[in-house]
């Protein structure tokens, strides 16, 4: 499950580190580029939760396994693809069964995992969706610029046959498992609405400076770092993920409020480094070290700590719970590369970071003040 979700948000960051020849090639802008993300996000923000309700009733395995199809269909038009337009088709096939994995696959690890331990579950998960950051997302800007983007994609689709493979013969089979009425005495409020509204905030903050980080690092360190730099935020992802699936049962709010933090620490430093960059290329690159630490941290473990408390919030009904997760984070994406598109083609790229921060500061906000009291 976690090579998986490795393949799949592989396939979904494929442009961060490849905007600029993708956007050569099919003769359109960087922007344009990015704005892929928005629209595979806003596909499946769309169409998760009616999905999830067709499906409620089926054998969990068969269901997430189909999920690739869908995924790899989407790679083979993007593979193939002579104009944008059929990248966007591509994108958008892939997107139709994108939140429909992820509302799936959550709940399918806490049930795999040991009791009390659905942190640590999720966190198992997550670690294929960050290693997607580590090696996927470099590896196929690096295989891009030296065989071309078409051909990453081919070598991106031999690995969702791979996981297809490993998924019938490994994964067990589980029936759906009907939603639970509340608990006597259970309050009445839910906490979700106001988780809804905080992890909208924070992902929009994260996007906003990831979907073009590769953008920002050319601008600081140069182009020739930019592949390192996304195997560094994947890496730091990495310690994200395990410190969060540590704490994530225990410690679930104040994680998410530090994985926040983090976020607005990478905003404002972020500014920071293209502002003196241009006088101080060596004060620009360690100011871009630090922006790589603290968005790696955060997004790795963000995903595991904002899971785990959704969970927690929806414990009546786990998968309804994911699925308003997945809609909310996609959202997130959609809205973060969007706004961050509006600078970056206005020629103002610190934009996207200043966005970041602010947004991070009113995610944090509503997690202190709306969502923390109805979940203690």
């Amino acid at each position: 499950m976690g090579f998986a979700a490795f393949v799949y948000v592989t396939f979904e960051m494929f442009a961060v580190g490849l905007i600029t020849p993708m956007a050569r090639d099919l003769g359109v802008s960087e922007g344009q580029v990015g704005l892929l993300m928005t629209v595979y996000a806003s596909i499946v923000a769309v169409v998760t939760i009616p999905l999830m309700e067709v499906t409620r009733r089926l054998d969990r395995k068969p269901v997430f396994m189909a999920t690739l199809i869908f995924l790899l269909g989407g790679i083979v038009l993007q593979a193939t693809a002579s104009t944008y337009w059929v990248l966007v088709i591509g994108r958008v096939c892939a997107a139709l069964t994108h939140g429909l994995f992820w509302s799936l696959v959550n709940p399918m690890a806490a049930r795999l995992a040991p009791a009390g331990m659905t942190g640590k579950g999720v966190a198992v998960v997550s670690l294929g969706s960050t290693m997607a950051l580590v090696v996927g997302s470099p590896l196929t800007t690096m295989l891009g610029g030296v065989f071309g983007w078409r051909i990453a994609t081919w070598i991106l689709g031999a690995f969702v046959v791979l996981a297809f493979t490993l998924l019938f013969f490994y994964l067990p089979s589980m029936p759906a498992i009907p939603p639970a009425g509340k608990p006597a005495g259970e309050q009445k409020r839910s906490a979700l609405p106001a988780l809804v509204v905080y992890l909208a905030l924070v992902i929009t903050a994260l996007f906003c400076t990831y979907t073009y980080l590769g953008l920002f690092l050319q601008h600081t360190a140069g182009m020739q770092f930019v592949a390192v730099g996304l195997a560094a935020y994947g890496l730091f992802g990495i310690g994200g993920v395990i410190s969060a699936g540590r704490r994530a049962d225990r410690r679930m709010i104040r994680m998410n409020f530090v994985g926040t933090g983090l976020i607005v620490l990478a905003g404002l430093i972020g500014a920071l480094a293209l502002a003196v960059s241009s006088g101080s290329y060596v004060a620009g690159f360690i100011l871009a070290i630090l922006v790589v630490a603290s968005l790696g941290l955060a997004g790795g473990g963000l995903p595991t700590v904002a899971t785990t408390v959704f969970l927690f919030a929806g414990n009546a009904n786990q998968n309804r719970a994911s699925s308003i997760y997945v809609v909310t984070f996609q959202v997130g994406i959609a809205s973060g590369s969007a706004l961050g598109s509006l600078p970056v083609d206005a020629g103002f790229l610190p934009g996207t970071l200043l966005v970041t921060a602010v947004l991070g500061a009113l995610a944090s906000a509503e997690l202190s003040l709306r969502a923390r009291p109805l979940l203690r």
